[in-house]
């Protein structure tokens, strides 16, 4: 079981050497040195062959919760001569740390870094400063759950922002969003910070997957910063899958890239997605067993133990049709690496019927992993999905052992935006800007499921299906004799049966 670290969202630039104020656990710290050298391509020089990496900045606890401590970081390239580590320590009390490197102006660089808690308030003001998220690990519900490192609940609300890291997007158009979001209770932002994005507008790598845009990379960074500060977990997919990916990038760079990701942005609040769409069977001409090394390194050189998964394709799609899967879990289930399993059930009254029936067969998998629905049924214009298909599709998936439940809608999942129009493709978009998606009405439902759900204790809850009587179809989640929550489709009524702990309790509802 992983035991996660992670960062939160301010930023702190510092200059070696000078005395710096403290800084909060898990808050990122960036510590930038100086290069003896100047390196024509730096981000290709990045080895993936278990070669030394450039700098290395090894962080020790000496006193505190953070005695005996260790955890050594690799640097990466921060354009120019620059190179970087972002650190966010994941114990209160002083550090000490110290580089390693072959160039000599980044050798045997040392200094200290005092760390103080959070109050309890700031964490309820940004619940993300609870430290990353790992799978529950006891009690009621372990291993179908989220929780903060600190033992916090976490529950899946997320929202897709998949083509975002368009370079013709402002920072503060896309800031709009995630206040909007914020403010509805969205807890995850699916990003794609793409490798090879959907064009080279949106791609961080050139076309030859060989060398990186520092200045770009760097705005996407501040991006997922900005998440993290009002509280939303980023959900970072790095590649795409595409036919002929083995020739026409081929396993070192799909390696360099996850390397580097988790090099620098390993500190944030974030989840790792390592490809998708994808099909197990031939994702994009490499075995399965590729990418099972694949996730298994990204295990190994993130410090910091992010939650790992994958996207993906619908066997009903293009992409999946010669590898018919609903989740990972029919794959991928036993990989140790595997913290979750993910299901995109796509876009469809078809697809968006079979949440409920995918979501209680992945609850009941052993060992026990939470199940994420992570594409849905999009509400690309109002009325396609209607706003009851959207709440089936979030209420049937949580109440029949969901993790949680992600949304898509409008100009949000293509990033359309006044200064980056977005063509729709085969699905339907609303294409003027009086108005923007965010506030239809599967968006504002997922907004009240947010809101009830932190009204009560689901993490001691369970799928409870057999306990509604007379109802097509039975959706409870309950804590026996203590809590239930139901979610009856077509309004009406239905009977719950109560055992006798109950019986002689008296209920509230609301």
């Amino acid at each position: 079981m992983k035991h996660s670290f992670f960062g939160i969202a301010l930023m702190c630039l510092v200059v070696v050497g000078l005395k710096a104020q403290p800084i909060h656990e898990w808050e990122v710290k960036t510590l930038s040195f100086t290069a003896n050298d100047i390196y024509s391509n730096p981000y290709g020089d990045i080895p993936v062959d278990g070669s030394e990496d450039l700098l290395s900045v090894t962080f020790t606890g000496l006193e505190g919760k953070a005695k005996g401590k260790k955890i050594t970081l690799k640097g990466f390239w921060n354009g120019n001569n620059v190179w970087s580590v972002n650190f966010a320590p994941p114990y209160t009390g002083l550090w000490n740390y110290k580089t390693t490197s072959s160039d000599k102006k980044l050798q045997g660089k040392s200094g200290k870094i005092q760390v103080v808690a959070w109050s309890m308030s700031e964490r309820e003001s940004n619940p993300t400063r609870n430290g990353p998220i790992r799978v529950k690990q006891t009690g009621i519900g372990a291993g179908h759950f989220f929780e903060y490192v600190n033992g916090q609940p976490f529950l899946w609300i997320g929202d897709t922002w998949w083509n975002w890291t368009k370079r013709s997007i402002q920072l503060e158009t896309f800031k709009n969003l995630v206040d909007d979001r914020a403010e509805k209770g969205f807890t995850i932002g699916q990003l794609f910070v793409p490798g090879n994005g959907w064009s080279q507008e949106s791609s961080i790598l050139d076309s030859t997957y060989s060398k990186l845009d520092n200045d770009h990379m760097r705005h996407v960074e501040s991006m997922i910063e900005y998440a993290n500060s009002r509280g939303i977990t980023v959900w970072v997919h790095g590649w795409w899958s595409r036919p002929d990916m083995d020739n026409k990038i081929g396993e070192e760079k799909i390696k360099r890239w996850w390397r580097y990701l988790a090099h620098r942005l390993g500190a944030y609040n974030v989840i790792w997605v390592l490809a998708g769409e994808y099909n197990m069977n031939n994702n994009g001409g490499f075995s399965i067993d590729f990418w099972k090394n694949l996730g298994r390194m990204l295990d190994r050189e993130d410090p910091y133990q992010h939650i790992i998964s994958l996207h993906n394709t619908p066997p009903f799609w293009s992409g999946g049709a010669d590898a018919p899967q609903w989740s990972t879990g029919e794959v991928l289930h036993h990989e140790k690496w595997l913290d979750y399993n993910q299901s995109q059930v796509g876009h469809g009254k078809y697809a968006n019927e079979m949440i409920p029936v995918i979501i209680a067969n992945e609850y009941n998998r052993k060992p026990a992993k939470p199940i994420v629905i992570t594409e849905p049924w999009y509400e690309f214009i109002e009325g396609n999905p209607t706003g009851m298909d959207v709440r089936l599709a979030a209420w049937s998936s949580v109440l029949s052992g969901a993790a949680g439940h992600t949304y898509g809608g409008g100009h949000a999942w293509l990033a359309h935006v006044p200064e980056s129009p977005a063509g729709s493709g085969p699905w339907p978009l609303e294409k003027e800007f009086d108005r923007t998606t965010y506030d239809y009405e599967g968006a504002v439902s997922m907004a009240n499921l947010a809101r009830l759900f932190k009204e009560i204790n689901w993490w001691e809850m369970a799928p409870h299906p057999e306990l509604v009587l007379e109802y097509p179809q039975p959706f409870c989640m309950a804590n026996p004799g203590e809590e239930y929550v139901l979610y009856l489709r077509y309004g009406g009524v239905l009977k719950l049966m109560m055992n006798e702990k109950s019986a002689a309790n008296t209920y509230s509802y609301f």
